[in-house]
């Protein structure tokens, strides 16, 4: 959790960016904003962190992509698959 705390601003940065900007910004991350991201997501899916239903629901939505997410195994297939897809991000504004 310390990549969450240390990158949160940037992080934040992400999720608020139109389509464009954001994966823009997601290509020049470096992996441990990757890593926090990832962090956000599996903690999330665990029940680790309480969020509000619109976050789980948001999330939901984007189901298949989680589960890809969580069992790829390095950060650089994890940050292709957020590149693929830059709309998993946006139900973490609610976290962050």
């Amino acid at each position: 959790m310390d990549n969450v705390k240390r990158y949160s601003a940037f992080i934040k940065r992400i999720i608020s960016a139109p389509e464009p900007v954001r994966v823009q910004l997601l290509r020049s991350s470096n992996l441990n904003i990757i890593k926090a991201i990832c962090e956000i997501i599996l903690n999330i899916v665990q029940k680790n962190i309480t969020v509000d239903k619109a976050v789980i629901a948001g999330l939901r939505k984007h189901r298949t992509v989680v589960y890809r997410l969580l069992e790829s195994k390095g950060f650089e297939s994890r940050k292709a698959i957020f590149i693929d897809y830059p709309k998993i991000i946006l139900p973490l504004a609610g976290v962050l």
